[in-house]
């Protein structure tokens, strides 16, 4: 029997993969993306519900009473993107597979590192601000003050002396950016990101990758990059990572979906940083593709649809990373074509969103600020480290690109 999907968030590959498995997808979205050519191919203007804000309830519910609509007309009711989830839960109900308190675990920082917490896993010493000045108060010397949830680095501060925590504190009150905030202590080690598919609680996949650096290190003017550990290469990794993420998702009330999680290496153990109960950004998604043959928005939406899992993990011999083209801030006037993008060595994959007359902010400020992304492969991983950076500078380079006025 056909089951009828409500998907709040557009979401090309989500709309995609339920359609494949024959389900029959209304979509929930705003107007520009209303316009998206993709949509067109995908859906009939009768399957599509365009609101202002799909992660905003009055929204999304008076764009169904528009349309004569309600959650109780859907079989599913689900999302694949993240500021979507929560309203997800609250208008879904049973038929959203999880409830609103599991949905803010996976959002909101401080709710969700409470859980970590109490679950008995290593996680930074954190505590919740209403106002940043009282971060003040805080007792590490090095630590992060970040939005309760967002995306990416954006909005997120860092300290490294108790100069520079009361720096932050003054600079963040002045800037008239608004809490409440979490801060957090500093966590030293390797940033890895462990993406999976859970089913019953129980983690039938995961993969393990690297960032070439720390992700906060793009503030002094790193890449965002990262290469996958190759599982015949790390065993005794993914074992750990598989069992931490095994105990984070119980913890986080997330039994089936799929998940991104971030935690730094200690070498002796690993430090819960976030999850997030969705597919992982940039290419990531086609980076695991290549690299274990699993297809996680296929797995996704077999969660959705209450089908079992069908990952099937067959690693290639080399090792695959996912880079983020940026640029310099400014509006756009030339890029390299993604056929050129695509004849650099090794390049397995390229999506370039960034068209002339955008304007793109610095990647300084938040690590989802792009033109595009590729998907490189190497021998090894010092190879495929190596040609994503040359990738990166070369992306810049070409770019032509007017600054913004001020």
């Amino acid at each position: 029997m056909t089951r009828r999907v409500l998907l709040i968030g557009w979401r090309p590959d989500a709309v995609a993969a339920l359609q494949h498995l024959g389900a029959e997808v209304t979509c929930v979205l705003t107007p520009p993306e209303d316009r998206d050519r993709r949509r067109g191919r995908l859906l009939p203007d009768a399957a599509v519900v365009p609101v202002e804000d799909p992660s905003g309830v009055e929204s999304v519910l008076a764009g169904l009473v528009r349309r004569g609509l309600s959650a109780a007309d859907f079989d599913v009711v689900c999302s694949q993107a993240e500021f979507t989830l929560v309203n997800t839960a609250v208008l879904g109900g049973a038929r959203s597979g999880t409830t609103p308190e599991d949905a803010l675990a996976l959002r909101d920082k401080d709710l969700q590192k409470r859980r970590i917490r109490s679950a008995g896993l290593p996680v930074a010493d954190f505590r919740h601000l209403v106002h940043a000045r009282q971060l003040t108060g805080f007792p590490h010397t090095r630590g992060v003050l970040k939005p309760l949830a967002s995306s990416g680095t954006r909005g997120v501060r860092s300290w490294q002396s108790a100069e520079e925590r009361a720096g932050v504190a003054r600079d963040t009150e002045r800037s008239g950016a608004t809490g409440p905030w979490l801060a957090e202590e500093w966590i030293d080690g390797a940033e890895l990101h462990v993406d999976g598919v859970v089913r019953g609680g129980q983690v039938v996949f995961v993969s393990v990758g690297r960032y070439l650096q720390n992700v906060l290190a793009i503030r002094q003017g790193g890449i965002v990059a990262s290469v996958v550990r190759h599982p015949a290469h790390h065993k005794q990794l993914y074992a750990r990572a598989r069992e931490f993420a095994e105990r984070a998702m119980k913890a986080l009330g997330h039994h089936d979906g799929v998940f991104h999680m971030e935690v730094f290496d200690q070498g002796d153990r690993l430090v819960f940083g976030e999850c997030g109960g969705r597919i992982p950004g940039g290419s990531f998604d086609e980076m695991i593709r290549r690299q274990h043959g699993v297809d996680l928005h296929g797995e996704w939406a077999r969660a959705v649809l209450g089908l079992p899992p069908a990952a099937r993990p067959d690693p290639v011999a080399g090792w695959v990373g996912d880079v983020f083209l940026a640029t310099a801030a400014g509006v756009v006037r030339s890029l390299p074509a993604e056929s050129e993008v695509a004849r650099q060595e090794g390049v397995l994959h390229v999506v370039l969103e960034a068209r002339p007359g955008d304007t793109l902010s610095s990647a300084r400020e938040a690590s989802c600020s792009h033109a595009g992304t590729a998907v490189v492969v190497g021998r090894d991983e010092r190879e495929t480290a190596d040609r994503m950076r040359r990738l990166a500078a070369w992306f810049a380079e070409r770019a032509v690109i007017d600054p913004a006025a001020p």
